[in-house]
């Protein structure tokens, strides 16, 4: 049976959230999405994204509901917004938008789906406002997996990141700091692991060749990539010319469809703001709390499996 999944996404800045839904759309055996949860600077017009693609691909049953537009602690201006996000709402017909809070509707999904896993792809804010709503949730919930944690070491070809690399948990540190220690089963695909895997202009090729779905990730992965390559070239990284997006988002999920590419550990994490910067710090055994971590890749493999799914008709 599929597995009953909320997404949780900051979809509409870096294309990476549009591709990750797209691939929860191509598995239908394996995931069964219930809802569509935004978060972030302007989290309506990401619910219009999400709305789009949604409707695009004939899937208006599903709930879109927009979230929290600043952090636990840090005003809307701590988000990212790049100014093309309006450009990334595809034309198609928008699955309806409730008018229901996302933190709310997370509290709501609990509660109706029995074993429902919880897919976080951009800062923690809707989950930490839905722990305040509902401070249980970690017992009834069947797992929170999140793209972020930095653990050892993220590289840029020679570039060693910094800590801090990690935006999703570093955006909202405090938000994030009360998810992964409030007790949820999580799994961590960390910046170690995605800063490995990117697609390639093969890739972007193929897309601009394939159905209507693929073809609008083509157009939102073209906004993207002068965005990425500016940041991360910036910070001193070491891009692949190749490299026309980071896989973060939608190896968080390929971890729930098909973990096979991934290596992953049972570590003990201890999570802390430090100096401004959240932290996830390997503990020892007893120590922190007990958490799923990726923490190598086999990128090329990963690679070929998502592209050929959200390639297939």
């Amino acid at each position: 049976m599929p597995r009953p999944i909320l997404f949780d996404t900051d979809i509409g800045s870096d294309c990476d959230d549009a591709v990750a839904l797209a691939l929860i759309l191509q598995a239908p055996e394996a995931l069964d999405l219930v809802a569509v949860t935004t978060v972030s600077a302007k989290p309506a017009v990401r619910a219009e994204i999400a709305a789009s693609l949604l409707g695009l691909v004939g899937r208006r049953e599903v709930d879109v509901c927009v979230g929290c537009a600043a952090g636990l602690a840090k005003p809307a201006d701590a988000y990212n917004w790049f100014g093309h996000e309006p450009d990334c709402i595809a034309d198609a017909e928008l699955a309806p938008i409730s008018d229901e809070p996302a933190p709310e509707r997370i509290v709501r999904a609990v509660n109706e789906t029995p074993g429902l896993e919880i897919v976080m792809v951009g800062p923690m804010t809707n989950l930490a406002r839905a722990l305040e709503l509902d401070p249980t949730l970690p017992e009834r919930t069947g797992g929170v997996t999140i793209m972020g944690g930095h653990l050892r070491e993220a590289r840029l070809g020679a570039f060693v990141c910094p800590f801090g690399i990690d935006y999703n948990l570093c955006s909202d540190p405090e938000a994030s700091v009360a998810v992964l220690n409030a007790g949820f089963t999580t799994t961590l695909v960390t910046a170690d692991v995605t800063l490995k895997t990117w697609l390639t202009r093969e890739d972007l090729a193929a897309f601009d060749a394939g159905t209507p779905l693929s073809r609008e990730l083509a157009r939102q992965i073209r906004f993207w990539e002068p965005v990425q390559r500016k940041i991360f070239t910036g910070m001193g990284g070491d891009l692949d010319a190749d490299n026309v997006s980071f896989l973060h988002d939608p190896l968080t999920v390929q971890a729930l469809i098909d973990p096979s590419a991934l290596h992953c550990e049972d570590l003990a994490i201890r999570t802390a703001i430090e100096e401004g910067v959240l932290r996830t710090r390997e503990a020892a055994a007893g120590e922190g709390h007990a958490m799923r971590a990726a923490t190598e890749v086999d990128a090329p493999a990963v690679r070929r499996a998502i592209v050929a799914r959200l390639l297939a008709p």
